[in-house]
């Protein structure tokens, strides 16, 4: 399994990161190249702005390849329903709060 670390810099970035619409949550990384679909990883997400470090395991569900227009290229990790996949979704809703009704400038759709 591949580790990946993922530093989120501010509310704003994780804002265009998160994928709230997958059912376990999940985040989207620029520029991971080299991962296919249904690759499993270990993320370590550093979220700067609150000072935490989410250890999580997912899986690779979207790949936005440089064809991608109007989107930069980068890979989506569906979060495991397990403990942590649980606890990274819900940390991370309830830092963007009502931020998640308006994510107009997201990475993915």
């Amino acid at each position: 399994m591949n580790i990946i670390k993922v530093v989120i810099p501010n509310k704003a970035e994780l804002l265009r990161m998160y994928m709230p619409h997958l059912k376990n949550g999940g985040i989207f990384i620029r520029e991971s190249i080299g991962y296919e679909m249904y690759d499993e990883v270990f993320l370590l997400i550093s979220l700067l702005d609150f000072k935490e470090t989410l250890a999580v395991n997912g899986t690779v569900c979207w790949q936005s390849p440089k064809s991608a227009v109007d989107y930069p290229v980068g890979i989506g990790i569906h979060f495991k329903a397990d403990k942590a996949g649980v606890e990274a979704k819900n940390k991370l809703e309830v830092l963007l709060g009502a931020s998640l009704k308006n994510q107009q400038n997201s990475y993915t759709f």
